[in-house]
């Protein structure tokens, strides 16, 4: 039996966001670990049915829970506001395990200044990237703006 597709939206919110559930599980969604070890096949394949979703041309056969599926693979790795498929490590399923990995060497190793310094800055590099992979490219940061806010404008 063929799901009707007619009138699906496949950028509708899938929770409520007027509630606290209703966002935590939209951030569980597209924050799933799960979906750093998907291939690039798949991913490509994600954007794809999510574009032809937005065109209203899906293929014959495509369930409901397929498009769901592709939309959270979609929002996992491509950037909202360029559409580009963002660096593995920067991306926010990766915030978890590499967080953790990071945060494990730095109990690990905490007997000498120099692995204490370099794993501080290990740490900090990896939150630059994670927060430069997810910035707000719609966007660009301006320099003027900037200085306004030290009072030389």
């Amino acid at each position: 039996m063929e799901a009707d597709l007619t009138g699906f939206n496949i950028d509708a919110p899938r929770w409520d966001q007027r509630t606290f559930l209703g966002r935590v599980k939209h951030f569980l969604n597209i924050t799933d670990p799960r979906t750093v070890f998907v291939s690039e096949q798949e991913l490509d394949w994600a954007k794809m049915m999510v574009e032809k979703s937005r065109m209203g041309v899906v293929p014959p056969g495509t369930q409901v829970e397929q498009l769901l599926y592709a939309k959270k693979l979609y929002d996992s790795a491509f950037h909202p506001d360029t559409g580009e498929k963002m660096n593995v490590i920067g991306r926010m399923s990766f915030q978890l395990p590499g967080g953790m990995i990071i945060t494990g060497f730095m109990l690990q190793f905490y007997r000498t200044m120099p692995a204490v310094i370099f794993w501080q800055w290990v740490n900090q590099s990896f939150n630059a990237l994670v927060n430069y992979t997810n910035r707000n490219a719609a966007s660009p940061i301006s320099v003027s703006l900037a200085a306004s806010h030290h009072g030389k404008a």
